[in-house]
């Protein structure tokens, strides 16, 4: 049985796609599946939404829900992770900021001034979340799901030991 940690669980459209991508493969229909979210709010929507999706589905899969980090990383095979450092509220800043100098951007999540500002907000907590997938599941895949990931998966894959994608 695998285990697979989602740092992040409350991103409820990508949590609950993924959880049911990943529980089609047989290979990993009976994973126990462990949701990390800090807003345990989110986190409880998120858990009765994905044990609809194991039980529609009818598969082996154990799902557990923590707002503690170190719980859901311990013994994964693999971290998918799609964490919002700083909330929603703060986006507002990365796209008026740059337009107040001349620079007009439609999203700011991936590249230009408003990209970078994302990436020096995450890339801290990032890090934090690698050092414990080293310290608790030194094995596991991470797959990155948390933008800006190029600028992301750089930073990661440069400053730790943990395989990331």
């Amino acid at each position: 049985m695998k285990k697979i940690a989602f740092i992040g669980a409350g991103s409820f459209g990508f949590t609950r796609s993924l959880v049911r991508d990943i529980l089609s493969f047989p290979a990993l229909a009976d994973s126990t599946i462990a949701l990390m979210d800090i807003d345990e709010e989110r986190l409880s929507y998120i858990k009765k939404a994905v044990d609809k999706i194991v039980a529609a589905g009818k598969y082996p899969a154990k799902v557990i829900a923590t707002t503690n980090r170190a719980e859901a990383l311990e013994g994964a095979d693999g971290v998918v992770c799609t964490i919002l450092a700083g909330g929603v509220q703060v986006w507002r800043h990365d796209i008026e900021i740059p337009k107040k100098y001349g620079v007009d951007i439609n999203v700011g999540d991936t590249r230009g001034p408003a990209g970078i500002f994302r990436f020096l907000r995450t890339v801290p907590e990032m890090l934090a979340i690698c050092r414990d997938i080293e310290k608790y599941c030194p094995d596991a895949i991470l797959l990155n799901y948390t933008n800006p990931m190029a600028m992301l998966c750089r930073a990661m894959q440069s400053e730790t030991k943990v395989k990331v994608t």
